[in-house]
């Protein structure tokens, strides 16, 4: 398709398309009916596997569009692997019952589908909105945050738990999953591209641009951004905070049934507290990627990580009273703390080094993610130690969550170390 639509069409086809590819992540809810088939430990590495093949998606996805292929040529990859990657899971997995096929099928054709839409995207969309880079990245990463709580939610309501309560077969809610995913990531595929080099944001047309504040700082390759200690600050900072916030996300379950033992007892309103982590999440993400526009990067990234500190004392509190508003609270607040971490990435890659290479500069930043995956099964084996020497199962995470505060603050320092370069661009805003 050549007509240009309005941008505004542009965000909300990117927010259906990432709605969808974000599926991959609601693997927790996915795999529930699956552990009377496999053992947890088989099941959980699925999520490590989709991690690792979701970063090198995204990387793939980047070097592709630097070949010279649209953004339509990666969507239409990303339709085929993620369709693919669910009718294996679901009819190969379970005729064989072999762990391995829902390693190929979710983890490595999923994860590596879902980063390839997920750059495509992010890229293409970003591009219509250099006047509000951190609100347009927070927009489109809140369909890719909810999707797990929304889709998630509406396939445990409808799949057969293994319970005796009836219900529609995993494999089969799989392949309405596959079709669901490959019809609104082609239709991304139809109506997204990039803007022209003739592109002019409304608010520049209109005289809203004020102190040069929408363009970037540099336009760098890959191989020059590598090498500003910029990249690698903040690389370090979204270590820490994607930890901070996946820790608590892994934890989320067993943290609340600590906390307030009667939640083992209503599993309804246990998935409710803990899925106000990823509702909250993706509020969190608009929030924080419209501050990132208005109040600038560093003031950004150090609310974040205070946010971060806050709502991990919050959480320590509802363990100490076994308060479940005050578990509530520390939930909402974690959600709107992690909220902050991916757009601010996007947006400071944008920012940092330029929408022309933004395609293959922002996957290397993504790549945090699979760094902070692994530091989460540090924070386990950290709980499961303490657990196994004798601590109770509140004291071991309130010392894995004063550990993870202290990630926190060191994260805090190093946004202020932070600095952006001495080009005219940058020096002319303030």
């Amino acid at each position: 398709m050549n007509k240009t639509l309005p941008r505004s069409i542009y965000a909300i086809v990117g927010v259906l398309v990432l709605l969808f590819a974000g599926l991959v992540y609601a693997w927790t809810t996915f795999s529930k009916p699956l552990t009377n088939i496999w053992s947890q430990d088989a099941l959980t590495w699925t999520s490590t596997i989709v991690m690792a093949f979701f970063c090198l998606g995204g990387f793939f996805g980047g070097q592709m569009q630097k070949k010279g292929l649209n953004v339509k040529v990666n969507l239409v990859a990303s339709a085929i692997l993620m369709i693919a990657g669910f009718l294996i899971s679901g009819l190969l997995g379970n005729m064989t019952g072999s762990i391995i096929i829902i390693y190929l099928g979710f983890g490595l054709l999923g994860g590596f589908g879902a980063g390839l839409a997920y750059n495509a995207v992010l890229s293409a969309v970003s591009g219509w909105f250099p006047d509000k880079q951190g609100l347009i990245s927070g927009i489109l990463l809140m369909g890719f945050g909810i999707s797990a709580f929304l889709l998630g939610l509406l396939y445990a309501s409808l799949v057969d738990q293994m319970d005796g309560k009836g219900g529609i077969p995993w494999y089969l809610c799989f392949l309405a999953i596959g079709v669901g995913c490959f019809i609104f990531i082609m239709l991304g595929a139809l109506l997204l591209k990039k803007p022209g080099l003739d592109f002019v944001a409304p608010s520049a047309k209109e005289g809203k641009k004020r102190k040069n504040t929408t363009e970037p700082f540099e336009d760098v390759v890959p191989s020059e951004m590598l090498r500003r200690p910029s990249f690698w600050l903040m690389f370090l900072w979204a270590v820490l905070t994607s930890l901070a916030g996946l820790a608590v996300v892994f934890l989320g379950t067993p943290i609340a049934t600590a906390a307030v033992p009667a939640l083992n007892d209503n599993a309804s309103l246990l998935a409710v507290i803990v899925g106000l982590i990823s509702i909250f999440n993706g509020i969190g993400r608009i929030i924080f990627g419209g501050m990132f526009d208005k109040i600038g990067y560093k003031a950004t990234l150090v609310i974040i990580c205070g946010m971060f500190i806050i709502s991990i004392g919050i959480i320590i509190l509802a363990m100490v009273t076994g308060s479940q508003f005050v578990l509530i609270i520390a939930y909402i607040a974690t959600g709107l703390s992690y909220g902050g971490v991916t757009p601010s990435q996007s947006a400071f890659v944008n920012k940092f080094y330029g929408a022309r290479n933004y395609g293959q500069n922002h996957p290397l930043m993504t790549m945090n993610l699979l760094v902070a995956a692994f530091g989460t099964k540090l924070v386990q084996a950290v709980q499961s130690g303490l657990m196994a020497s004798g601590m109770s199962n509140s004291s071991a995470y309130i010392v894995v969550l004063a550990g993870v505060a202290v990630v926190c603050v060191a994260a805090g320092i190093i946004a202020l170390f932070i600095k952006k370069p001495k080009t005219p661009a940058a020096v002319q805003q303030s």
